[in-house]
């Protein structure tokens, strides 16, 4: 059994999560598991109880899994009420088939606007977590400070203006006085009163420029009502076989054979990994820490502070491959042109501070080796794993 982490640490015995089937709930799920046995009750979503994802859902009588989406008002309080401590996961993602645009209001920052309320309401810590592709509406150079950020002005005011109009339609359905079913007409008319910004449009994406600012406007409504937000940044390890960066680049080596050729597929990408363990860590940290009132409850959460490009995360996971291997196999692998300068740097001052004091990250040699070593147990047909993740803190919560 994987070493246990003291009550202390998470005094809990309850837990909610939406977006049970995803990687990192189906994560966070096994850990509160195997190693929080003191946790009696989770209760999460599930959208589609059919859907190959839901065999994510562990096996366990603590389990309590609410058939639904996240735009039900009665899923969203059943997680409230079954939770002690709640964590927003569910979204629509921008490497994601896109749905209607106001769709992705409605998931993405109405539905969040709508459990930071029912949380507040229950005096409940919700934890939301967000994403460091927020910063793509700026400059995304230098020194990234989350707390002072320069954000595109348009996004800023518009965000400001919103706000009044988000809020009567949240508390509304909160309240039970509105329902889901209207929000799309009620989007749409905010929307035709107040143009949502798009010029210029974000890495001229549809999908990237809608995330970003959906998840801003979500991030606004949770500090609103009181809530804690984590900016994750490129999610990897044992469990992830999503389409996310080093997922795939882990997949497509696994399937390459020595010296064939393998292309960078977004050469303008620059990215800042976050092992699922030190993710997970920054859960049961955030769900009961108390912060001075001059710290907004605002995070960004990554394994390291420097970012890499595609080319130099394919070359570390084929040397790890070849470590696991015992092998020294060549790969073409396409080399980008070398940059004039570094583009920008994350300042982690505050996660190490507040958030995860005193804990080690994990390099991401050794989170890509975990990463590979899972995905070919996988592909061997193994049993899976009662646990993929072991959680070790450097104090066990003293």
């Amino acid at each position: 059994m994987p070493e246990r982490i003291r009550e202390t640490l998470f005094p809990f015995r309850s837990v909610g999560t939406t977006g049970g089937t995803g990687t990192v709930a189906s994560q966070f799920h096994k850990v509160l598991l195997s190693q929080l046995p003191h946790v009696e009750r989770i209760t999460t979503t599930c959208r589609d109880m059919r859907s190959e994802r839901a065999k994510r859902l562990p096996a366990s009588p603590k389990m309590h899994v609410l058939p639904g989406a996240v735009t039900d008002p009665d899923v969203l309080r059943a997680v409230v009420d079954g939770g002690e401590v709640v964590y927003h996961l569910a979204a629509w993602l921008a490497n994601t088939p896109l749905p209607s645009m106001t769709e992705v209001y409605v998931v993405n920052s109405l539905s969040t606007g709508v459990v930071s309320r029912l949380c507040r309401d229950q005096g409940k810590r919700l934890v939301f977590t967000s994403s460091h592709s927020v910063y793509f509406a700026g400059d995304y150079s230098g020194l990234i400070r989350e707390d002072d950020y320069p954000f595109r002005r348009d996004f800023v005011e518009w965000i400001d203006a919103v706000n009044g109009d988000y809020h009567e339609l949240i508390d509304a359905i909160a309240a039970g006085d509105r329902s889901f079913d209207d929000a799309p007409d009620s989007i749409r008319r905010i929307n035709e009163k107040l143009p949502p910004p798009f010029d210029p449009k974000i890495y001229d994406s549809d999908s990237y420029h809608m995330y970003c600012l959906t998840k801003l406007l979500a991030e606004r409504f949770v500090l609103d009502y009181g809530g804690l937000v984590l900016r994750l940044s490129n999610v990897y390890g044992p469990g992830d076989e999503s389409p996310q960066a080093v997922s795939d680049a882990c997949q497509r080596l696994l399937e390459a054979a020595p010296g064939d050729r393998i292309d960078v597929r977004q050469p303008f990408k620059r990215l800042v990994p976050a092992y699922l363990g030190d993710i997970i860590k920054a859960f049961i940290r955030a769900g009961g820490l108390r912060l001075p009132e001059s710290v907004l409850p605002l995070f960004t959460v990554a394994s390291q502070k420097h970012y890499m490009r595609e080319d130099e995360l394919l070359r570390t996971v084929a040397k790890c491959l070849n470590e696991i291997r015992g092998t020294n196999h060549d790969y073409d692998i396409e080399e980008l042109p070398a940059e004039d300068d570094v583009a920008f740097t994350y300042d982690l001052t505050k996660m190490n501070a507040h958030l995860l004091r005193s804990e080690d990250m994990t390099p991401f040699s050794e989170g890509a080796r975990e990463q590979l070593l899972w995905l070919m147990e996988r592909a061997e047909g193994r049993p899976a794993r009662q646990a993929d993740l072991v959680i070790r803190f450097a104090d066990n919560g003293t």
